[in-house]
């Protein structure tokens, strides 16, 4: 492995001697090892070497010179731990350098190669000029190993370029993060002048475009480091040797992708929460190449990943020295998990959860009005308190249904119901206000449950036995309830829990899907019944004494799904779908046009001039590649004016209450939809939005 000019070219001169002498050669530990000089030093060694007489058996031979006009091949102990052979090929001086790396040891050099092969030499004399040392080799190539001394002489080498063949990257272990070269020192220092190096960057990066960086004048100095390089991925190197008479020669092109840099992570101390703010601490970086420190938070635990897993960048602090910061602005999210990475100027960035490291910490806090829910299947907008209803899992580990009572000016749960619920609906629930009082009220399997809307507490159940598949559910100005399923549309009479068939009538002869038919009280006391799926809708009369009677069919189509996703506006007079954003009036039936913005709407103003939304389309990816932003948007009927406003979180829904102050009920999180259960992520609440 090592040697390789030894093996190649002196092997002859010893078997010519090992055929005039019978003596046996072979090797033996102890012989080999034995008159080792232990106290020589790398000092002695460090410079340029060749081998002028070899010796095999008692008898000693003299190196010829292969290539006058070349000189004699030689070898290179460098003091950055190299080793390299130079075994010139042909007339013409070209050479082949075999590079290893070597170590001193009580008087036994030790080199090595990239696979970890090794070969030793013993050193038994070393001076100033001369040096003496035993390998083994097989001579007689009967398979045994033979020992043969070699004697060398310091060597100056014939002019030429033994510097640009040399240029590597410097692998060794305090290099290994550093953009670092080394090269053999040209061997003439009285006609050196000065090594060059050059620097190109970019994916085609060359020497065309390369620029002097660093001129070393010294040369006894063969390491170069770019402390300063530009942030690109891929950097191209190469190295100039000018000595007196001009350029001696140059280096090939050097190629470094940055990317297989490593970035050392830091330590992240425990946070610290203090009223609405969380302080963090950690270690100083002393990664190579800094650029900045990353805090973030995440909704998932340290080493588990999933769907809506979501990482959210707070702070980005270029100070290396910075070590600290205060989040003043926590997120809407429990316990959220914050994190702390390191880049470099490439890009590149510690790993998580690296091992030995700590450098995320999950943070017991909870912000104020952070909704008490983690999947919201329903909402009902209180039309005379700042309440909202909200109806679905209170945590993610919850297997039942509950439905609560939220003060979004205090940030209180005010009410839990008191009984839980046993079928999922796909309808929405309703605050209703009648002669029964302000009532809360759920369907649950073709029935209607009702709880106080202020104690949540279950009163009863409304049967409604004519009913085949309740399909939505109304109570009109005229006192009674109106039903409609798959077949018709009802009215009822209540007396407390005593629920009465007063009229049906027949609506649509063909039978749609189900939760899709929907029956909105509309001018005049008129009823207004569609499908999603069909394109006109039936108008009904409802008289004093809850009489049903067919009007007609006008062609307004309603688009809801039991989400809220069609509104009557009684002091605008209109229908809206948020589904296509076309409205209709409900004074004529004719159709008022369309609205290009918000792309995602989801509520109206009370005076019906105002549509709210937002353009964050819920088929977006919901990780860290999804576009959506916290915006809401809002549309101006009259002037055809579109608003943005910067929102604390992604808005759903936004409404307008009593007092005409607008609200969204956001997530602190991407989500699709309010139904949407992402482990780990308790994140919705209310914020205020300030509206001109």
């Amino acid at each position: 492995m090592a040697l390789r000019y030894l093996k190649f070219m002196l092997i002859g001169f010893t078997l010519f001697l090992s055929c005039s002498n019978d003596d046996d050669g072979s090797d033996s530990t102890s012989d080999f090892y034995a008159g080792a000089k232990t106290s020589a030093t790398e000092n002695q060694l460090f410079g340029t070497w060749a081998i002028f007489k070899v010796g095999f058996n008692d008898q000693i031979s003299a190196v010829p010179i292969i290539y006058p006009d070349c000189g004699r091949d030689f070898l290179v102990f460098s003091e950055n731990g190299i080793y390299t052979e130079y075994l010139f090929q042909r007339s013409d001086c070209e050479y082949d350098a075999n590079t290893l790396s070597w170590t001193l040891n009580k008087g036994v050099i030790k080199l090595s190669d990239q696979f970890n092969q090794s070969d030793e030499l013993v050193i038994t004399q070393v001076s100033a000029d001369e040096l003496i040392f035993k390998s083994r080799l097989d001579v007689t190539g009967d398979g045994k190993l033979d020992i043969v001394v070699l004697y060398l002489q310091r060597y100056t080498p014939m002019a030429f370029d033994m510097v640009s063949g040399s240029f590597m990257r410097n692998t060794s272990e305090a290099a290994q993060n550093l953009i670092s070269y080394i090269w053999q020192p040209y061997h003439d220092a009285k006609s050196f002048v000065s090594y060059e190096i050059y620097r190109s960057a970019g994916e085609s990066c060359s020497k065309a475009d390369a620029v002097l960086i660093k001129t070393i004048s010294d040369v006894t100095i063969t390491e170069f480091t770019d402390f300063t390089p530009p942030g690109e991925e891929r950097l191209c190197y190469y190295l100039k040797t000018i000595v007196r008479t001009g350029n001696l020669g140059e280096s090939e092109l050097q190629v470094f992708d940055s990317y297989y840099l490593t970035v050392k992570p830091v330590n992240l101390s425990e946070p610290n929460v203090h009223n609405n703010t969380i302080a963090l601490n950690w270690e100083v970086s002393d990664t190579p190449y800094f650029s900045h420190y990353e805090i973030s938070y995440t909704n998932f635990p340290s080493g588990i990943t999933g769907y809506g897993q979501q990482v959210v960048s707070v702070a980005r602090i270029s100070d290396r020295n910075t070590t600290s910061f205060i989040d003043n602005n926590p997120p809407y999210l429990k316990n959220p998990i914050y994190n702390i990475r390191v880049y470099d100027v490439f890009g590149n960035h510690t790993v998580v959860n690296p091992q030995g490291y700590k450098t995320s910490w999950e943070v017991n806090y909870e912000r104020a009005g952070l909704l008490p829910i983690h999947r919201l299947f329903s909402y009902a907008i209180d039309p005379t308190e700042p309440v909202v209803y909200l109806y679905g899992y209170e945590t993610e580990a919850s297997n039942n249904l509950k439905i609560l009572r939220f003060n979004y000016e205090t940030n209180r749960t005010e009410a839990i119901s008191s009984q839980e619920a046993s079928t999922s609906t796909d309808l929405s629930i309703e605050v209703i206000t009648s002669s029964d009082g302000k009532e809360l009220i759920l369907d649950q399997g073709n029935e209607l449950q009702i709880y106080d809307a202020t104690t949540l507490t279950f009163k009863y159940t409304l049967r409604p036995s004519e009913v085949s598949v309740l399909q939505d559910f109304e109570y009109s100005s005229s006192g009674y309830w109106i039903l409609t399923d798959q077949n018709s549309i009802f009215s009822y009479d209540r007396n407390g829990s005593d629920f009465s068939l007063v009229d049906s009538k027949p609506h649509f002869s063909n039978h749609q899907g189900f939760y899709k038919y929907s029956v909105f009280e509309i001018e005049n006391k008129q009823l207004l019944l569609g499908h999603k799926n069909e394109a006109n809708s039936m108008i009904y009369n409802i008289d004093s004494n809850g009489m049903l009677s067919y009007l007609k069919t006008v062609a307004v189509p309603i688009k809801e799904s039991g989400m809220r996703q069609s509104q009557y506006n009684a002091a605008g007079h209109y229908m809206i779908n948020f589904e296509d954003r076309n409205l209709y009036s409900t004074l004529d039936f004719s159709s008022l046009g369309s609205f290009q913005q918000p792309h995602f709407a989801s509520g109206v103003s009370n005076n019906g001039s105002k549509i709210y939304g937002s353009n964050n389309d819920p088929s977006w990816s919901i990780d860290d590649t999804g576009a959506q932003i916290k915006e809401a948007v809002i549309f101006t009927r009259g002037t055809q004016q579109v608003q943005t406003l910067t929102t604390n979180g992604y808005p759903h829904v936004i409404f307008q209450n009593y007092k005409g102050n607008v609200l969204s009920i956001s997530s602190g999180l991407k989500k699709s939809r309010l139904r949407e259960g992402i482990s780990y992520t308790m994140d919705l609440f209310i914020e205020k939005l300030e509206v001109q």
